[in-house]
C-alpha cells in the first residue's frame, strides 16, 4: 500500500490528519480499519450517562386492505380493543378501512375506502 492509497483510505473515513489515528490496521481484504485517539471519537449516550429511553418508535401497520393484522397487535402488545375504540371514536368500522398504522409519535392514522378521491395521483 502507498502513502497516497492510504492517506485516500484514511479522507474516506473523514480522517484528514494522521495525528487524529490513535491505531490503523490493514485488514486481509484491503480495506483499512481505524481507530481514532479517545478525544476524537463520537460521544454516545453512555458517555453523557444517558439512558436511550426515548428509542426510536417505527411506524407499525394495524390494518390492512379492511383486515386487522392481529400478529403485528400482539407482537407490538397493542391490544385488539384498543385499535376498535380508535376507529370508534373517529365513526369508523373496520370493514371502511383501507389502511391504519400507529406512527412513529403514537398517533394513529387511518385512511378510508371511501376518501372521495376520484383519480389518486402519486406526486414525488
Amino acid at each position: 500500500m502507498t502513502m497516497d492509497s492510504f492517506n485516500e483510505q484514511l479522507r474516506q473515513k473523514e480522517i484528514f490528519n494522521i495525528e487524529d489515528v490513535e491505531y490503523a490496521l490493514l485488514e486481509i481484504n484491503g480495506k483499512l480499519s481505524v481507530q481514532k485517539k479517545k478525544e476524537l471519537q463520537a460521544v454516545t449516550l453512555k458517555d453523557l450517562q444517558l439512558n436511550a429511553v426515548n428509542a426510536t418508535q417505527y411506524p407499525i401497520e394495524l390494518v390492512i386492505d379492511g383486515q386487522l393484522l392481529k400478529d403485528t397487535l400482539n407482537s407490538n402488545h397493542i391490544p385488539e380493543s384498543w385499535m376498535l375504540s380508535q376507529l370508534k371514536e373517529r365513526g369508523k368500522k373496520l370493514e371502511d378501512v383501507f389502511y391504519a398504522v400507529k406512527g412513529s409519535n403514537g398517533q394513529l392514522y387511518v385512511d378510508d375506502y371511501k376518501d372521495n378521491i376520484q383519480h389518486p395521483i402519486d406526486l414525488e
